[in-house]
């Protein structure tokens, strides 16, 4: 159980997160950008390839969150190269592809391995804003495909 990221440490990461100053945010998600370069551009190309900048802005406070996450829970991560990403891509579509046609959501959880991950990214994708605004539909499938692909990458690149 010891490389499944906990509630609590999800919690602890968000404080953290919503915590910090816009230029203390900056100077994290560069710390974590250097740490994780190729996939920090792995989910930033995803806004360019949905023409969605919105999704971007989602994107970095989520990979943020999700970094945090696993540095709380004292998991250490070996570099991500692109290989690795796209190693994980063939699977993962056959798992989305399971989802579409069957409503099965088994592959994808078995894939990432995160159920606390993956539920806290449930909810965060359809809850409101401090606004009472939700996504729209097309930006939360679109984060919710960024999210899950990028924390299956994250949760392959734990040393055990």
């Amino acid at each position: 159980m010891g490389n499944i990221i906990s509630q609590t440490s999800i919690k602890q990461a968000v404080e953290k997160i919503d915590g910090l100053s816009e230029n203390a945010l900056e100077k994290l998600i560069e710390t974590y950008a250097i740490q994780q370069e190729d996939l920090l551009g792995y989910v930033m190309q995803a806004g360019v390839e949905y023409e969605n900048d919105e999704l971007n802005t989602f994107s970095i406070y989520y990979f943020a969150i999700v970094m945090e996450a696993f540095n709380q829970q004292g998991l250490k991560l070996k570099q991500i190269i692109e290989d690795e990403i796209h190693a994980i891509q063939d699977p993962f579509v056959l798992a989305l592809d399971e989802i579409n046609q069957n409503e099965d959501y088994t592959p994808l959880h078995e894939l990432v391995n995160q159920p606390h991950l993956m539920e806290f990214m449930s909810y965060e994708i359809e809850a409101e804003d401090e606004d009472g605004e939700t996504l729209d539909e097309e930006t939360r499938t679109q984060l919710f495909i960024v999210s899950a692909s990028m924390i299956a990458v994250l949760n392959a690149a734990i040393i055990k």
